[in-house]
């Protein structure tokens, strides 16, 4: 990436966003056989220079000494624009650990010593290192390697040359040459399994299986019998039978592969051999309440950690022993404890647990967990500046006219009397809030700016790409009644409400605009059903117009106007009042500006913005500050009627006020 000059400009708009963005991320725990030793990897976004620092840090299990910076961690690996864990391994002794670094398009296993005495690179494979897992209790560890990288640049290169073939692996909202950021490196990527997996512009294969001796530093091909220890990370959409895999975790040895299998609103934890034939599964009856989210094998016996989450995504950690099948919660709480703020399980050993905490109010910390009596020792907090971030939010629960029950969290604005105006972002909650999923929305600048903010979880849905529409409407209900419960206490103006969302949330907020008169403005930052998204993705060999059929009742949008009428907001640039800010990535925005320009021609106040680059997710600090700084600006302007005084932001007013005279849009005074 390049290294951009700072924002200077934008210092004092939303004092609270910057921290924000910048804030210390944790994930990949680990804890070393002996017990000794807690490991784990920070990352923290640097927005003036576009980048991560990402560091692997140590401490004393037992908090007898301050955590130090135990190596470089390289470069994060994204999925559509979210963080990839990087689980560590260790060697036998517990006096080195191994992981994967990536560093410009090459990824390479290197180990370190737990005393700080060394870091060095442990392979040079041809080919990328995908997975690494010890075998034999540590004394050997499995590779799974990708292609070669020359291979990969060669094929790159002479397609370049020769030009593309239009076909289903590849995806046309994309740049064809260097449009996809894998293993650190702009790459050309390709569809590569269901959905929009990504994967490189060779086909997709089978690993390659490596063995590494950390005895004697040599690797070799793995045996028959290596090979069969090998399961694969579990991938969206991943089946087994007539479930989908949610998480797996192999052993490495012959206890087999444990599984979390979801079916419809049904959890299912097992463990399950080599041909995926299961040999044991958890009975008890929590195993089967709330959705199992996360698995992990405790130390080297027969037994699982796995952790669940109730309808606020506060977290429930309890073991199963296989053995008797008996299971005992080890600790339950109203924030979340696993493994990082995107849901990997806690690492484990046979007395502690070693989890990252946070909740609404309390970022990411590490904590030690006895796992007899539950006692919870912080080892770090690099975050401890936010926690006294004002103002602070409140958990809600409320129900719906059908009787639906919802959860949230709410910030009011400190030292206001009377209703305010209010901004909702509807979809996932958890762990500390700071702009729900994708965090583009600075919720708690907005409380302190004078406007409430109200973050809402899903209702519960099974998983697979069905029930769209209804979930939907389900949402817009749950919603509705949330405005007339802060309505009725005098909270909130229901005049003056507004909605931003990533995904399924921006989704929902659309849903709202077409069908009820609930909202003032919107933003959102994904991809809209448009006919031009249809056929952009409706070439032979896509599975995309069976989905859409499958999960939104859209059929070929020629003859199938009723659906599109009832989903697509391109199809209702009549109903659309309101003001309508699309904040996109690169990847995504191209079915929108059918959108845009249908807005535009009914003379609707609408605006896209798309970020080069991005994926589903945006993963740039720069563009995640500038996402966060309009939104802010926009919800002020169209909801409280305040504008940024900053001469740089002239020509953002001048559009805005355009449209307040030109698509009849209502602010107030």
């Amino acid at each position: 990436m390049t290294v951009p000059v700072p924002l200077a400009a934008y210092a004092a708009d939303g004092a609270g966003i910057r921290p924000s963005i910048e804030m210390t991320r944790i994930d990949s725990p680990s804890l070393s056989p002996d017990g000794r030793w807690a490991l784990w990897r920070e990352y923290r976004a640097s927005i003036d220079r576009n980048d991560y620092q990402v560091s692997w840090m140590i401490a004393p299990a037992d908090g007898s000494a301050a955590p130090r910076r135990l190596a470089d961690a390289g470069e994060i690996s994204w999925l559509n624009g979210s963080p990839v864990q990087n689980r560590p391994v260790w060697v036998a002794g517990s006096k080195e650990v191994l992981f994967r670094k990536t560093d410009h398009g090459e990824v390479q296993v290197w180990r370190a010593r737990v005393d700080g005495t060394g870091v060095h690179e442990a392979t040079r494979e041809e080919g990328n290192v995908r997975d690494i897992v010890p075998i034999d209790g540590g004394a050997r560890f499995l590779l799974a390697t990708g292609p070669a990288r020359s291979r990969i640049d060669r094929a790159e290169q002479a397609e370049y040359d020769s030009g593309t073939l239009i076909d289903a692996s590849v995806d046309p909202q994309r740049p064809l040459f260097h449009g996809d950021w894998i293993d650190g490196r702009w790459a050309s990527g390709r569809l590569r399994g269901f959905w929009f997996e990504q994967g490189g512009i060779l086909p997709a294969a089978p690993p390659s299986l490596r063995v590494l001796d950390p005895a004697s530093g040599a690797v070799r091909d793995a045996v028959a019998e290596e090979q069969a220890l090998y399961a694969p990370p579990a991938k969206g959409f991943d089946r087994l039978g007539d479930w989908f895999v949610s998480d797996r975790e192999p052993s490495g040895d012959a206890r087999g592969v444990a599984v979390v299998l979801v079916r419809g609103m049904e959890t299912r934890l097992a463990v399950v051999d080599a041909g995926g034939r299961e040999t044991a599964h958890c009975s008890a009856a929590a195993c089967a309440g709330q959705r199992i989210r996360a698995v992990r094998w405790i130390g080297s016996g027969r037994a699982l950690l796995f952790e669940t989450r109730d309808s606020g995504a506060g977290s429930t950690l309890a073991r199963w022993d296989i053995a008797d099948g008996s299971v005992r919660v080890l600790v339950s709480g109203e924030g979340m404890l696993n493994g990082s703020d995107d849901g990997a399980a806690c690492a484990t050993s046979d007395k502690a647990l070693l989890c990252i905490a946070s909740d609404a109010n309390e970022p990411p910390r590490v904590v030690a967990i006895d796992a007899d009596t539950g006692t919870q020792r912080v080892l770090a907090d690099p975050n401890v500046d936010l926690r006294r971030a004002a103002p602070r939010f409140e958990r809600l629960a409320w129900r719906d006219a059908q009787g639906r029950a919802f959860t949230g969290y709410l910030a009011m604005p400190e030292g206001r009397s009377g209703p305010v105006p209010l901004i909702i972002n509807y979809y996932a909650c958890p762990g500390y809030i700071r702009g729900g999923l994708g965090d583009e929305y600075p919720l708690r600048d907005f409380a302190s700016a004078g406007i409430a903010a109200l973050c809402i979880n899903r209702y519960p849905a099974a998983p697979g790409v069905g029930g769209n529409v209804e979930a939907y409407r389900i949402a817009a209900d749950g919603i509705a009644a949330a405005i007339d419960l802060l309505a009725r206490d005098g909270r909130v103006d229901r005049a003056r409400v507004g909605m931003g969302g990533v995904s399924f949330g921006g989704e929902v907020a659309v849903w709202l605009a077409i069908h009820t008169r609930l909202l003032r403005a919107i933003s959102v930052a994904n991809v809209m059903a448009t006919p031009t998204y249809y056929w952009l993705n409706a070439v032979k060999g896509r599975e995309v117009p069976g989905v859409l059929k499958a999960g939104w009742g859209l059929g070929d949008p020629d003859r199938d106007r009723k659906n599109w009428r009832l989903v697509s907001p391109s199809m209702n640039a009549d109903r659309i009042t309101i003001p309508f800010l699309m904040q996109v990535p690169e990847q995504e925005y191209r079915p929108n500006v059918d959108l845009l320009a249908r807005l535009q021609a009914a003379g609707r106040p609408a605006e896209l913005w798309a970020f080069p680059g991005e994926m589903h997710i945006k993963w740039q600090p720069r563009h995640q500050f500038v996402a966060n700084i309009r939104n802010f600006d926009w919800f002020r302007f169209w909801l409280a009627g305040e504008a940024d005084p900053d001469p740089a932001k002239a020509d953002q007013y001048v559009r805005w006020r355009g449209m307040l005279v030109a698509g009849k849009a209502k602010t107030v005074p």
